[in-house]
């Protein structure tokens, strides 16, 4: 494992507003500023991946991530032959069960100071717009989550960004949920953000889980190929978007498994808050 050096002076700052505004939450514990990466993933920071190894929104490419083993590029980043920016990334999660990710993606969003549990320099807020589900009776975890849409504020690299994540059903982004189960695929958060789709695909393990990650913007008009300017800006954004989700799932997979066993099974109420 590899230390993270990589600290904007903004997110150093949330930082230690984070901190701060955490001190008396029941899960302060878990709030912890040291980040890792793994070692294998240094060489797919250092330049961007081969175009052809990429996958557009279109559902045939997206099904792809359903056949078995893997894709010759699991964590990568760069520019499509388009232009659009685009990210696959893979991490890995020992100990853990997909049950946990689901719980993970609405408890998550409750609160700010959770939220920053998830990356402590880099996360503002994610603010479901539909409050009630997280503490309806009856509902699952992916009901918690699946249908609503956060509004978050955090930083990719130095810029902090507003967005909008509206969490679907992954059919509605044209993947075959038929075969999910045959796939291994026991737990997914994807959705339509800015430009195109989220996916996250939990793909169980003998170890636990993995999760593969892919974030395809090609829904809007991409950079003309003769404004570099643009297209340097696109290509960087990807490469910090790479390098933001690798922190903060690596992050995640370092205490998902104890957090989940603390709170986890308590009911959805603010009362167990």
């Amino acid at each position: 494992m590899l230390p993270v050096t990589y600290y904007p002076v903004p997110t150093q700052d949330l930082f230690r507003r984070n901190a701060e505004r955490i001190k008396n939450k029941p899960y302060a514990e878990y709030f912890n500023g040291d980040l890792w990466l793994h070692d294998d993933v240094l060489p797919s920071l250092k330049a961007p991946m081969d175009p052809d190894a990429m996958l557009s929104s279109d559902p045939a490419d997206l099904n792809t991530l359903l056949d078995p083993g893997h894709h010759t590029v699991e964590t990568g980043y760069g520019l499509t032959r388009a232009g659009h920016p685009y990210v696959a990334s893979l991490t890995r999660f020992p100990g853990c069960t997909p049950e946990m990710f689901t719980w993970w993606f609405w408890w998550h969003s409750v609160e700010p100071e959770r939220y920053s549990l998830w990356y402590p320099y880099n996360h503002v807020e994610a603010v479901p717009r539909n409050k009630d589900v997280l503490t309806r009776p009856g509902l699952s975890d992916a009901e918690r989550y699946i249908g609503n849409t956060h509004d978050i504020v955090e930083y990719i690299g130095p810029t902090r960004l507003a967005l909008s994540v509206e969490f679907v059903d992954p059919a509605e982004l044209g993947l075959d949920t038929g075969r999910f189960t045959t796939a291994g695929h026991r737990a997914h958060a994807c959705a339509r953000i800015r430009g195109g789709y989220m996916i996250h695909l939990v793909r169980k393990t003998d170890e636990g889980f993995e999760l593969r990650s892919r974030y395809l913007l090609d829904r809007t008009p991409a950079p003309a190929p003769d404004n570099t300017e643009a297209r340097d800006r696109a290509r960087a954004f990807a490469y910090e978007l790479l390098l933001h989700d690798q922190i903060e799932f690596t992050h995640l997979s370092t205490f998902l498994a104890d957090i989940f066993a603390e709170f986890g099974r308590q009911p959805a109420s603010p009362r167990s808050w």
